[in-house]
């Protein structure tokens, strides 16, 4: 069966572009869904099959009113209808991929619409804004959406447009073809884990002796997005335990550094009720800018050059009580199997004696802390190990194995 490729545009001011992308995709042999979220006006160059008027009534209103509603109000309500729309056509079977061409507003919407959609569905946004200055995490969320750049703004057909457009059209139609399912596996034997490059030493012993066990470890970025998408698939039954070694979005949700998260970081194992062995990794700093940057309040605190983007920025002793409180009150709540384990000596690569981030006082008050307001039934392990020392992962995995193990029994 012949596949299909959904285009997303805002055919009002992009229908030019969308036409050209429509020929080619057909030229090269794939069927064509053309998806119209424009809201200005009537749609140009290309007939859409599923107007602006359908994506309004999906979101319960009707284009009239977009018309009348100022950009922001009316991209709230095209942005719901596009979320509708893809994830009930997908479901429907009228595409295998999709493609968007356009600018912020264009991208936007069909991110909203891309965002519904599973993990090994082909998607792909060619816009200008797609460039290292934007937050992508306000289009690609949680998903594996591709974004390129496309060099100059969407209007028209010219000499480096069209190189753009054909790279693209290239690209979506290669993915179709790749026949990726996008069913998603829930094996007996995954396991979630969070990584940081401070704890990364930490993690690849872990993942190396429970790889060894028959388990399939999936390693997230706790950058914000990465650590939403694992409590995602968690909540969506993927995953069988959790290594937590790197929960460091709980501190950046609090204190707003780069790489916050979600307000229930830290709680999806709990609901679900799977082990989870949690790990204070990369909880004592701050990511913030560029050091330059740093606003005065941080620059007589300890502060360790990453790189020309990033500062690390020690946490202080009252930062590091919060913190405890917040993950104690966290995993009190959890229904399964919960154990806490902690290097006493460094909870990342730059927070170890003899290092410019090592703060043992900040680090004993998070200790005292997180004991005294965890429950008891909560297993706290001390250690004396560095987390990045091969001994520290040594101990810990074969504690998380005995969990999976007296959890499977249990519900066997």
């Amino acid at each position: 069966m012949n596949k299909t490729i959904a285009i997303v545009a805002t055919l009002d001011t992009k229908g030019e572009e969308a036409k050209y992308l429509k020929e080619e995709i057909e030229r090269k042999g794939k069927n064509t869904l053309v998806i119209d979220d424009g809201m200005l006006g009537a749609p140009l160059a290309i007939k859409p099959d599923i107007t602006q008027e359908n994506v309004a009534e999906a979101a319960d209103s009707s284009f009239q009113i977009v018309k009348r509603l100022g950009r922001g109000a009316a991209a709230e309500i095209m942005s719901r209808g596009m979320a509708k729309i893809l994830g009930e056509a997908y479901e429907a079977g009228r595409f295998d991929g999709v493609i968007c061409v356009g600018g912020q507003d264009g991208a936007l919407l069909a991110a909203s619409g891309m965002r519904e959609l599973p993990v090994g569905v082909p998607k792909l946004i060619v816009t200008p804004i797609a460039q290292g200055t934007e937050p992508f995490g306000n289009y690609v969320g949680t998903k594996d959406i591709m974004m390129m750049h496309s060099i100059v703004d969407i209007l028209g057909i010219n000499e480096i447009s069209r190189k753009v457009f054909d790279v693209a059209i290239g690209a979506i139609v290669g993915m179709v073809e790749a026949n990726v399912s996008s069913e998603m596996v829930r094996g007996k034997n995954m396991i979630a884990a969070t990584m940081y490059g401070n704890t990364t030493p930490a993690v690849m012993r872990a993942k190396s002796l429970l790889e060894e066990r028959g388990y399939e470890v999936v390693v997230f970025h706790p950058n914000g997005t990465g650590g939403r998408a694992m409590e995602e698939f968690i909540e969506q039954g993927v995953f069988t335990a959790v290594l937590d070694m790197t929960p460091h979005e709980v501190t950046g949700e609090l204190f707003g550094d780069s790489a916050r998260g979600i307000a229930d970081r830290l709680e999806a194992a709990g609901r679900k009720g799977i082990p989870q062995l949690v790990v204070p990794g990369c909880i004592d700093v701050l990511l913030l800018g560029p050091l330059h940057s740093l606003p005065a309040k941080y620059k007589k605190r300890k502060v360790y050059y990453f790189s020309s983007a990033a500062t690390m920025v020690r946490t202080t002793k009252k930062e590091m009580v919060t913190t405890a409180k917040v993950m104690a009150n966290k995993l009190n709540r959890a229904i399964g199997p919960t154990v806490v384990a902690i290097p006493l000596g460094g909870f990342n690569m730059y927070c170890h004696k003899g290092e410019p981030l090592y703060d043992p006082e900040a680090d004993m008050a998070f200790v005292r802390a997180l004991k005294e307001h965890l429950r008891p039934q909560i297993k706290v392990m001390e250690l004396d190990n560095h987390i990045n020392d091969p001994i520290f992962a040594e101990t810990v995995v074969p504690i998380l194995i005995e969990m999976i193990q007296e959890s499977s029994e249990e519900k066997a």
